[in-house]
């Protein structure tokens, strides 16, 4: 079995000696990401991703073509929240705003 050249780098190792050791890390950390397990927002099976382009992702299990980040499919700023989420949200909030009520009597 030949040793491998990746071993550092991981799927950067493609690219040899060329770049830098910073470039190629980057380029690891944003694929490793990538090609990880994801949860699909509609039947919200852990799968792997299908990447058609640039931000648009298709679940391979049902289906399900969307709109996500450009290297992963669901980014922070556009995650999309349970309603068990959403409504600890809006309980918190709800808190909030009487302990400002009652501050001000």
């Amino acid at each position: 079995m030949p040793f491998s050249h990746t071993k550092v780098v991981g799927p950067a190792g493609r690219f040899g000696a060329r770049y830098g050791m910073g470039v190629r890390r980057k380029v690891t950390q944003i694929e490793v990401k990538q090609r990880g397990k994801h949860r699909c927002p509609r039947c919200r099976a852990l799968t792997r991703m299908e990447r058609l382009a640039f931000g648009i992702w298709r679940c391979p299990k049902c289906g399900f073509t969307f709109a996500g980040g450009a290297w992963v499919p669901q980014t922070t700023l556009g995650k999309t929240m349970t309603p068990e989420e959403l409504r600890l949200i809006e309980l918190e909030k709800q808190k909030w705003k009487e302990k400002v009520k009652k501050k001000k009597e």
